[in-house]
């Protein structure tokens, strides 16, 4: 059993230093089931950018760029691909929110039963990041215009990345509640997540600026291979010089395998972190503020995680 972060004050506001602790217990009583989904769900947010760069790299080795045909199916299967594999992502990573919460509620849950519950709602993860998306691209076309009036833009620098990240608090907890809560629409997630961060936001913020520099050397390396990446596969095809040479083209793969291969294991130990994050700030959010009225489905407890 995992012992709550805070017992002796259960209703007492988001302890920053309490969250990080309880989030790093949970990262490393559980790091090997934890790293493994985050395997899986950064394998399949991959998974399109490979199938795309793939289908380019072979239309254009085959000279076959002046096909519209090829392009059009390429771009079809492509975006079905990304919102499948974008669904697929989401389960996995908001597994672990879930098991986090789980553990912190002494129910510990199993992998398997734990995505027995939340797969079934792949497409309802793909419509609420949808809507978000929408949201927060409406957001910042309304914050942009502070910043393209020269006038504006040293004095509305500050306050609108402050809003931004105040409105990026108050949903950040939509993927946690997906995975816990049951026949939540892409609305009512969205509304939910706004409803448990009220009054919370500016401590959600400090809790993930102090994530992000804990694992901020792995990140700016992820954003490095990740640029490298593209530099090798882009650049090429970008160029005038064809490819004329199946080695050069076997080279490309190479090497951008070989990026990937260590981009996707540097997410994989960073993604834990940020999801048992969640699972804690949502237990934190729904004790304080609803004494944890919801409870999991039944299920083995005897049955290692």
């Amino acid at each position: 059993m995992f012992q709550n972060f805070d017992p002796q004050n259960p209703t007492e506001p988001l302890s920053l230093g309490n969250v990080v602790k309880a989030g790093l217990r949970l990262y490393r009583s559980h790091l090997k089931s934890y790293f493994l989904l985050a395997l899986t769900a950064s394998f399949w947010s991959f998974l399109p950018f490979l199938f795309i760069v793939s289908g380019r790299l072979l239309i254009y080795a085959s000279h076959a760029t002046d096909l519209p045909l090829a392009w059009f199916f390429l771009f079809v299967i492509g975006l079905t691909l990304y919102f499948y594999a974008l669904g697929k992502s989401l389960v996995n990573a908001s597994m672990i929110s879930r098991l986090a919460f789980a553990e912190l509620i002494n129910q510990p849950e199993t992998v398997a039963f734990a995505r027995s519950q939340v797969q079934p709602r792949l497409w309802r993860f793909v419509r609420t990041s949808l809507l978000l998306f929408i949201i927060l691209f409406g957001l910042c076309l309304l914050l942009g215009i502070f910043l393209i009036i020269p006038l504006l833009n040293l004095l509305a620098f500050f306050p609108v990345i402050a809003t931004f990240l105040w409105f990026i608090a108050r949903f950040l907890l939509i993927d946690a509640i997906l995975a816990i809560e049951e026949n939540r629409s892409a609305i009512d997630t969205v509304s939910r997540s706004w409803e448990l961060t009220r009054g919370n936001a500016w401590r959600i913020v400090l809790i993930f600026l102090v994530v992000l520099l804990i694992t901020l050397p792995l990140q700016i390396l992820v954003q490095l291979i990740d640029r490298g990446i593209l530099l090798v596969v882009i650049k090429p095809i970008q160029s005038d010089v064809p490819y004329d040479s199946t080695r050069a083209v076997s080279l490309v793969i190479v090497l951008s395998l070989i990026g990937i291969v260590i981009s996707l294991l540097l997410r994989s130990l960073i993604i834990p972190f940020w999801q048992a994050i969640k699972g804690v700030i949502y237990y934190d959010l729904r004790n304080r503020q609803e004494e944890l009225g919801l409870q999991l489905h039944e299920h083995p407890t005897n049955e290692p995680s």
